[in-house]
């Protein structure tokens, strides 16, 4: 079941990236942006990092990619760019890409891969969130006070250069 489960996650972040690379909209290349995320946090949580995989979703998923989305969206006069993502190239990308895919396969057969014992599940999540609360509170909230300032900076400046 488990290698069932990792199989739909790497096609899902496979494909996802596949379409960021080669799609020639942009804003297809943003909303494909979410599934590479999430495969990749799916990824984490089975690896047995659920504060990593949580951390991916939050940060890259819900911070970073909003943020890309909105940029595009309001950026003036996208819809008249012809080619916003251009493929160049393909007959120096595609031997290149078959000798690194022979390459990894020739790996993976021939590697002796060796065998550990069972990871034993830890629950981190609880633990960095009270270490967090306590132990490093002060630097938590500092962290936080240094990125709301850049956020508002950051709109200040953006509505000086739109009024301007």
């Amino acid at each position: 079941m488990e290698i069932l489960i990792f199989t739909i996650i790497f096609v899902i972040t496979v494909g996802s990236a596949c379409i960021v690379a080669f799609s020639r909209n942009l804003i297809y290349s943003a909303f494909a942006l979410i599934g590479t995320f999430l495969g990749v946090a799916g990824t984490f949580v089975m690896l047995h990092a659920p504060f990593l995989g949580l951390a991916q979703i939050m940060v890259y998923a819900g911070g970073i990619l909003v943020l890309t989305i909105f940029a595009v969206m309001l950026t003036a006069k996208i819809e008249s760019q012809v080619s916003t993502n251009p493929v160049v190239n393909y007959k120096a990308v595609v031997p290149l890409m078959l000798l690194l895919i022979f390459m990894l396969w020739n790996v993976v057969l021939t590697d002796k891969w060796a065998m550990v014992e069972e990871v034993v599940e830890r629950h981190t999540v609880g633990e960095i969130g009270k270490a967090l609360l306590t132990d490093y509170l002060l630097p938590f909230e500092l962290v936080s006070i240094v990125l709301l300032m850049a956020m508002v900076g950051a709109a200040i400046i953006t509505r000086r250069h739109v009024k301007g």
